[in-house]
């Protein structure tokens, strides 16, 4: 039989029990715009009437003796954070490559009226105007000026696309180093959180503090977690152990930093550890590789091509022509590369435009340069496919970013929905305890007149 006192100690854990409540939906409501905050929950469990352990002649009221407030926990769904991580990831990746073709695009702002398509047809059209006019020193001039434009646009290219490799190593630079940072702040939180459950402590805001790092890591390199029964979580990178427990790993970047010198010493991550290769294929970090060793090198190499062609096609045919003097044409240009490539002569006389030696009047060879114009394996050509195939992969990747962004946006609302804070369920749970707080005082008051009654007014 239960205690004729036990009542108080029943309405007494309810009062306890739902001013916790009250305190944990007032901490919610503090936090509701709080960025990476996750809803709390106070877990309370009835108190049990009767025993676990039977006892011989021992006799308990069926009735339970209160409530009991456990942990309070934190509203979040595992494998929903796991899909936002690396959905996450994916999203960084595709936005980074979407901005690096927007730049790489800059470079050669075509189709437009300043672009190296536009200086090349102009500078076919002055050789077919000097074959008109072989003798006029000012059209020569023209075609000198010309040809010198082509080769300055194509050095700014290649000056632009190189700026662009600079700036894409500086920032994988600071993503190492931020990933780095992180990695070691997650490693500290492990080991405060875990401190903090064996002392039996509140961690939940370490706890939210630590994921929102965790979450980073995935914008930053695709990382995943796997959360460990002590409270800590481990973070790898496609496999690769960077935190473990209170351990950090870090990362270094190695390679060079600039794009003349990448193909013989390209950008790759590593663990500072033990120098293994570190693979990082998404996030920011993944798409900065990417554009290193992929995007920015394939662009550049065509662009060379594309100077390598117009000096050996320009080259080929001036060389068999001859100048105003009856001389044998000397090379249009110098250097094989559009980081190279230059005009060779400065004299207009050098101009071969003539197809003879003795035709000073003929030009034949002007002519033969003009029709490069049209040439199926001109550089126009190589351009051209450059520039098509740019736009097409430029095209491609926003489409992929655009899709990315809204699959990222959809899974960020479920994630709010599911472990966000919601006013009108908040306001709802504090008119919930509110009112069982005054039904606890309502017992607590009824049994205390009760016994009064049955102290002083019995007996007599």
């Amino acid at each position: 039989m239960s205690s004729t006192f036990s009542g108080i100690s029943t309405a007494l854990s309810s009062l306890r029990a739902q001013r916790q409540g009250l305190d944990v939906s007032g901490q919610n409501i503090a936090n509701v715009n709080t960025a990476g905050y996750s809803r709390q929950r106070t877990e309370m469990t009835s108190v049990e009437g009767v025993s676990n352990v039977p006892t011989i002649w021992a006799k308990q009221d069926p009735v339970g003796t209160g409530v009991n407030v456990g942990d309070v926990s934190r509203i979040r769904d595992e494998l929903l954070e796991a899909r936002v991580r690396t959905e996450h990831g994916n999203n960084a990746y595709h936005a980074g490559q979407s901005q690096i073709y927007d730049s790489v695009q800059a470079v050669f702002k075509e189709p437009s009226d300043t672009g190296l398509q536009e200086r090349m047809s102009t500078f076919w059209s002055d050789w077919q105007d000097l074959s008109n006019s072989p003798g006029d020193n000012a059209v020569r001039t023209k075609v000198m000026q010309q040809g010198g434009a082509v080769a300055t646009g194509l050095n700014q290219a290649h000056t632009q696309l190189s700026t662009i490799y600079e700036s894409a190593y500086s920032g994988a630079t600071a993503h190492v180093k931020d990933i780095n940072t992180t990695a070691a702040e997650i490693a500290s939180l492990n080991k405060g959180i875990m401190q903090a459950k064996v002392g039996g402590l509140p961690a939940n805001e370490l706890a939210d503090r630590r994921d929102g790092l965790v979450l980073k890591l995935a914008d930053l390199a695709g990382a995943t977690a796997t959360v460990r029964e002590s409270g800590a979580v481990d973070v790898s990178l496609f496999g690769s152990t960077l935190v473990s427990g209170t351990a950090a790993r870090s990362l270094s970047l190695n390679g060079s930093e600039t794009l003349a010198d990448q193909g013989t010493n390209p950008p790759a991550l590593s663990f500072t550890d033990n120098g293994q290769p570190a693979i990082v294929t998404s996030g920011e970090l993944g798409s900065s590789m990417d554009s290193l060793n992929n995007v920015l090198p394939k662009y550049a190499k065509s662009l060379d091509d594309v100077a390598a062609k117009l000096a050996s096609t320009v080259n080929t045919i001036h060389t068999g022509g001859f100048d105003r003097n009856g001389d044998a044409g000397e090379p249009f240009y110098t250097g094989t590369d559009a980081k190279s490539i230059r005009m060779a002569i400065s004299d207009p006389g050098k101009v071969a435009a003539s197809g003879s030696a003795n035709g000073r009047l003929d030009g034949s060879n002007a002519d033969a340069l003009g029709d490069v114009a049209t040439s199926g394996t001109g550089p126009d050509v190589s351009y051209r496919q450059l520039v098509a195939d740019l736009g097409v992969t430029a095209k491609s990747a926003t489409l992929k970013a655009e899709t990315q962004s809204t699959i990222t946006a959809d899974l960020d609302s479920n994630h709010q929905s599911t472990s966000g804070v919601s006013l009108d369920e908040e306001m709802s749970n504090l008119l919930q305890y509110q009112r069982a707080y005054e039904a606890a005082a309502k017992l607590m008051s009824t049994i205390d007149q009760t016994l009064n009654t049955l102290i002083n007014s019995t007996g007599r």
